[in-house]
């Protein structure tokens, strides 16, 4: 997903989240994930097969994904790497905590799934 928001020349760009049951509980009730239990910062995925992947993983076993969209000038400010192996997220986006208060404010709704369901 890449789209302009009407009157906007900043495009969207798609992004995923593997989060558990307290995390999703979150975002519903508040429309955004809020602070990692660690305080260290966010990872999302760059696709929705690699946050399958990452998804699929034992360690993530009732897993939910969450797919939302941040403006391009949101994404340019994360570190952009690639999470490798068989349950890596392939192509990923990192945010440090002092970014969060940005990428939740300009979180577009998200779409939520149960891992197996997306």
């Amino acid at each position: 997903m890449s789209e302009r928001p009407e009157g906007s020349d900043d495009p969207r760009v798609a992004v995923y989240r593997v989060v558990d049951e307290t995390e999703r509980s979150y975002l519903a009730a508040h429309g955004h994930d809020g602070s990692s239990p660690s305080q260290s910062g966010k990872y999302f995925a760059l696709t929705l097969d690699g946050a399958r992947a990452f998804a699929n993983a034992p360690m993530n076993a009732g897993a939910f994904i969450i797919q939302t969209a941040l403006p391009a000038s949101i994404v340019s400010r994360g570190m952009i790497f690639y999470d490798p192996g068989p349950h890596g997220a392939g192509l990923s986006l990192f945010f440090p905590r002092q970014l969060l208060v940005d990428v939740d404010a300009s979180m577009s709704p998200p779409v939520i799934w149960s891992g197996a369901e997306a």
